[in-house]
């Protein structure tokens, strides 16, 4: 019993070390960051983002610098494009990101729980 116990702890640990991850400094949808990209700062604090609201160029790529002030966040986008980079609370870290059909999409925190609180912005795609 004391052995499965401890499995049990074992593997919840394990759980809450993936989930909180180290931060990314290159992005979670495959895009790198390119060299000489323009940099979109972007701060991240108690369910809410700083821009709110963010335009780019279609087909143009773009570094996302996103600083966690207090917690664990990330910065994901809806319609397929995914975690584009995440950090820890007081880090700030740097992910790649390219969308090539103009449109708007919602970009927001996959940390369970902060979504629902309104951490999310809107991405607009000329």
């Amino acid at each position: 019993m004391r052995t499965r116990a401890l499995l049990v702890v074992a593997f919840g640990a394990a759980l809450v070390l993936s989930a909180c991850g180290g931060g990314s400094s290159g992005s979670g949808n495959g895009h790198k960051v390119v060299p000489g990209a323009p940099v979109i700062e972007v701060q991240a604090k108690s369910f809410s983002f700083s821009p709110s609201t963010i335009t780019i160029k279609a087909g143009e790529d773009v570094t996302i610098k996103l600083s966690a002030q207090d917690a664990y966040h990330d910065f994901a986008v809806d319609k397929g494009v995914g975690t584009v980079v995440s950090a820890n609370g007081g880090a700030t870290k740097q992910g790649g990101l390219k969308i090539t059909k103009p449109g708007t999409y919602t970009f927001y925190c996959t940390v369970p729980g902060h979504r629902a609180a309104g951490m999310e912005g809107k991405l607009v795609v000329q």
